[in-house]
């Protein structure tokens, strides 16, 4: 069995970033006289951030555990996947550049009534996305390309072999499910 947390920096860092985007739209609203669109302006991201704030919080409370048999969380909102009713796996990888050079991922777990989604700043993340990948592959639960070229990025598994090319990417176009536009 491994336990894993949330690394205390990069949550603190992320309280701090809820609670200045809190306090930069809340100032205005309480201080300077607002028509009903400009409270809607400074109102609706304040309560973003303050959700983003809470589910941060949350997340300084939440414990990972995996053993043989699944994968459970504990903490606000205690949660259990068993490998065997595991029935989909997802490695997502989120781009902030257009050279896909920074980002980060998230790794969901399901099963028919719960969904696990977690992200690379929990302790061992590495560790909990191989976990999760052997356990996907003992129960042949298919994943997708992207999620395998994922789960090679991080040196688990083997990468997605690229598809034929198609005669619409032979002509100089491109392929055209790689297409994003």
């Amino acid at each position: 069995m491994s336990t894993h947390r949330y690394a205390p920096r990069a949550l603190n860092a992320d309280l701090l970033r809820a609670a200045v985007g809190t306090g930069f739209c809340l100032v205005p609203l309480v201080f300077v006289d607002l028509g009903a669109w400009g409270i809607l302006v400074f109102a609706i991201p304040a309560a973003m951030f303050t959700i983003f704030g809470l589910r941060t919080w949350a997340n300084r409370q939440t414990v990972v555990e995996i053993d043989a048999v699944g994968i459970s969380l504990t903490g606000w909102s205690p949660r259990h996947i068993a490998w065997r009713d595991m029935s989909a796996l997802k490695l997502s990888y989120f781009s902030t550049r257009r050279d896909r050079e920074a980002g980060w991922m998230q790794l969901s777990l399901k099963d028919r009534t719960t969904k696990i989604a977690l992200n690379p700043s929990l302790d061992g993340f590495e560790d909990v996305c191989r976990a999760a990948f052997n356990a996907a592959r003992n129960e042949d639960i298919e994943l997708t390309d992207a999620s395998a070229r994922n789960f090679a990025a991080l040196g688990i598994g083997a990468a997605i072999p690229e598809r034929n090319p198609t005669p619409a990417s032979m002509t100089g176009w491109g392929n055209p499910a790689d297409w994003r536009r």
